[in-house]
């Protein structure tokens, strides 16, 4: 585990007395990028969420060196970033204003270059599609991290609501920052963006059914139990 940037052992999450997240592991070394998938309500966004330390979770739990259900948000701030499925703010920035809140507004504008949402800068994030407003929030959470090597990258559904060109270009984001010697996990619901990682864990009802390479996880088997689809209607 001495190059696992993202590991969690025994994870589990509950909410209200109903158990969302059961035993679940899952490690991401460094230059690995590892998709969560399954259907509505396997607990993926929950998952994800308990990554990034965002709610009380037990088992075990690293990432990016700490385990950010107990550091200070500073200290995680350096090593570990997260992008929310439906990112809100609650003051109508401009969309180069990001960059100023998280101190490198440089590179987030090089970020915004790269996500194909340079010429939005001088906009309002009302004045956005949601697709758009995502890809701006997805622009600062890559931006965070001013190095990707030893980063922890954390994306719930990064490319929903993008144009075609957008989603590849989140995609090549994702690849290339962990090529750079970072981690990436990303929630996903697209199978053709899981088959193309380096590991797939594939939650159903809370819990894992399978992790792993893309090839031993995403059988004709394991897609029709979990989803109840025929694997060849799967891109």
């Amino acid at each position: 585990m001495s190059d696992a940037l993202i590991h969690a052992l025994g994870l589990g999450v509950e909410i209200t007395g109903r158990r969302i997240i059961d035993g679940v592991s899952l490690s991401a070394a460094r230059g690995q990028t590892v998709a969560i998938v399954g259907p509505n309500g396997a607990g993926k966004t929950t998952l994800l969420r308990a990554l990034a330390g965002l709610i009380p979770s037990e088992g075990e739990l690293d990432v990016g060196g700490y385990d950010p259900r107990i550091i200070d948000a500073a200290t995680c701030a350096q090593t570990r970033a997260y992008c929310a499925q439906k990112p809100v703010s609650a003051w109508d920035y401009r969309v180069r204003d990001l960059g100023d809140i998280i101190g490198d507004p440089v590179g987030y504008a090089d970020w915004l270059a790269k996500l194909q949402l340079g010429e939005f800068a001088g906009r309002r994030l009302s004045e956005l599609s949601g697709g758009e407003q995502k890809g701006a929030h997805l622009a600062m959470a890559f931006a965070a991290l001013a190095e990707p090597f030893g980063g922890a990258l954390l994306l719930d559904e990064p490319a929903a609501s993008l144009d075609l060109g957008r989603q590849e270009a989140v995609t090549q984001a994702i690849f290339a920052f962990a090529q750079a010697g970072g981690a990436c996990v990303v929630a996903t619901h697209d199978l053709s963006f899981a088959k193309r990682c380096d590991g797939v864990v594939v939650l159903l009802e809370g819990r894992l059914v399978a992790a792993g390479e893309p090839a031993s996880t995403l059988t004709p088997e394991i897609i029709s139990g979990v989803w109840g689809a025929s694997a060849s209607s799967v891109r």
